[in-house]
Protein backbone atom coordinates (compact mmCIF):
# COMPACT_ATOMS: atom_id res chain seq x y z
CA UNK A 1 0.00 0.00 0.00
CA UNK A 2 2.50 2.39 -1.40
CA UNK A 3 0.45 5.47 -1.98
CA UNK A 4 0.19 8.74 -1.29
CA UNK A 5 -3.01 10.10 0.08
CA UNK A 6 -4.51 13.56 0.19
CA UNK A 7 -6.63 13.67 2.48
CA UNK A 8 -7.48 11.39 6.14
CA UNK A 9 -10.84 9.98 4.62
CA UNK A 10 -8.70 8.32 2.12
CA UNK A 11 -5.90 7.01 4.39
CA UNK A 12 -8.56 5.66 6.56
CA UNK A 13 -10.86 4.33 3.67
CA UNK A 14 -7.79 2.79 2.44
CA UNK A 15 -6.56 1.26 5.31
CA UNK A 16 -10.08 -0.28 6.16
CA UNK A 17 -10.01 -1.70 3.05
CA UNK A 18 -6.64 -3.56 3.68
CA UNK A 19 -7.93 -4.89 6.94
CA UNK A 20 -10.93 -6.27 5.13
CA UNK A 21 -9.34 -7.93 2.76
CA UNK A 22 -6.45 -9.16 4.96
CA UNK A 23 -8.60 -10.48 7.35
CA UNK A 24 -11.09 -11.96 5.43
CA UNK A 25 -8.14 -13.98 3.63
CA UNK A 26 -7.21 -15.34 7.22
CA UNK A 27 -10.89 -16.91 7.55
CA UNK A 28 -10.86 -18.50 3.84
CA UNK A 29 -7.42 -19.92 4.56
CA UNK A 30 -8.77 -21.24 8.01
CA UNK A 31 -11.20 -22.77 6.75
CA UNK A 32 -9.53 -24.27 3.74
CA UNK A 33 -7.21 -25.82 7.00
CA UNK A 34 -10.06 -27.20 8.57
CA UNK A 35 -11.89 -29.04 5.91
CA UNK A 36 -8.38 -30.07 4.98
CA UNK A 37 -7.78 -31.22 8.94
CA UNK A 38 -11.23 -32.95 8.88
CA UNK A 39 -10.69 -34.35 5.83
CA UNK A 40 -7.43 -36.37 7.56
CA UNK A 41 -10.06 -37.71 10.26
CA UNK A 42 -11.19 -39.96 8.07
CA UNK A 43 -8.10 -41.02 5.85
CA UNK A 44 -8.12 -44.21 8.89
CA UNK A 45 -10.12 -47.30 8.77
CA UNK A 46 -13.51 -47.15 9.67
CA UNK A 47 -14.03 -50.36 11.78
CA UNK A 48 -17.22 -51.98 12.56
CA UNK A 49 -19.05 -48.53 12.85
CA UNK A 50 -20.31 -47.08 9.26
CA UNK A 51 -19.12 -43.27 9.49
CA UNK A 52 -21.98 -41.24 8.66
CA UNK A 53 -20.00 -37.93 7.49
CA UNK A 54 -21.12 -35.20 9.25
CA UNK A 55 -18.23 -33.98 10.78
CA UNK A 56 -16.55 -33.67 7.21
CA UNK A 57 -19.91 -31.77 6.40
CA UNK A 58 -19.36 -29.52 10.01
CA UNK A 59 -16.94 -26.38 9.30
CA UNK A 60 -18.12 -23.54 8.45
CA UNK A 61 -17.27 -19.94 7.85
CA UNK A 62 -18.27 -16.17 8.36
CA UNK A 63 -16.69 -12.83 7.49
CA UNK A 64 -17.99 -9.50 8.04
CA UNK A 65 -15.55 -6.38 6.90
CA UNK A 66 -15.78 -2.82 5.75
CA UNK A 67 -16.21 -0.19 7.93
CA UNK A 68 -13.66 0.41 10.96
CA UNK A 69 -14.72 -3.05 12.52
CA UNK A 70 -13.62 -6.38 10.09
CA UNK A 71 -14.31 -9.92 12.13
CA UNK A 72 -14.77 -13.54 11.06
CA UNK A 73 -15.13 -16.88 12.69
CA UNK A 74 -14.96 -20.67 11.91
CA UNK A 75 -16.46 -23.16 13.67
CA UNK A 76 -17.86 -26.60 13.68
CA UNK A 77 -21.62 -26.95 13.22
CA UNK A 78 -22.49 -29.18 16.00
CA UNK A 79 -26.48 -29.07 14.96
CA UNK A 80 -27.14 -32.25 13.68
CA UNK A 81 -27.92 -34.90 16.09
CA UNK A 82 -26.55 -38.64 16.93
CA UNK A 83 -29.54 -40.76 17.44
CA UNK A 84 -29.61 -42.47 19.91
CA UNK A 85 -25.87 -41.97 21.12
CA UNK A 86 -26.98 -40.41 24.46
CA UNK A 87 -24.33 -38.32 23.64
CA UNK A 88 -24.12 -34.29 21.91
CA UNK A 89 -22.83 -33.71 18.73
CA UNK A 90 -19.96 -31.65 20.89
CA UNK A 91 -18.94 -33.99 23.05
CA UNK A 92 -19.40 -36.85 19.96
CA UNK A 93 -17.00 -34.06 17.87
CA UNK A 94 -14.49 -33.60 21.16
CA UNK A 95 -13.75 -37.51 21.22
CA UNK A 96 -12.92 -37.69 17.41
CA UNK A 97 -10.82 -34.57 17.63
CA UNK A 98 -9.17 -36.30 21.39
CA UNK A 99 -8.70 -39.49 19.23
CA UNK A 100 -11.50 -41.11 21.28
CA UNK A 101 -13.18 -42.44 17.99
CA UNK A 102 -11.70 -44.37 15.01
CA UNK A 103 -9.92 -41.99 13.59
CA UNK A 104 -7.00 -39.32 12.92
CA UNK A 105 -8.04 -36.48 15.84
CA UNK A 106 -6.60 -33.40 16.33
CA UNK A 107 -8.13 -31.25 13.44
CA UNK A 108 -9.25 -28.68 15.47
CA UNK A 109 -6.08 -28.05 17.04
CA UNK A 110 -3.85 -27.93 14.12
CA UNK A 111 -5.96 -25.23 12.62
CA UNK A 112 -5.82 -23.64 15.34
CA UNK A 113 -2.28 -24.16 15.64
CA UNK A 114 -2.32 -23.00 11.84
CA UNK A 115 -4.03 -19.46 12.26
CA UNK A 116 -1.40 -17.24 13.83
CA UNK A 117 0.89 -17.99 10.07
CA UNK A 118 -2.05 -16.95 8.13
CA UNK A 119 -2.47 -14.12 10.05
CA UNK A 120 1.10 -12.98 9.85
CA UNK A 121 1.18 -13.78 5.93
CA UNK A 122 -1.75 -11.64 5.55
CA UNK A 123 -1.62 -8.60 7.09
CA UNK A 124 2.18 -8.73 6.87
CA UNK A 125 2.09 -8.69 3.41
CA UNK A 126 -0.16 -5.25 3.47
CA UNK A 127 1.64 -3.95 6.59
CA UNK A 128 5.05 -4.14 6.50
Amino acid sequence: MAKVFTSWGALESALQKEVSDATEEVIDNSIDALFKNVDMFYSSEEGRYIRQGHLAASPESEFHGGGSVSSGEIRLNTGYTYVPSGRSTQQIYNYAEDNGLLGHGGFWNRTMTAIPGYIQKSFGSRFR
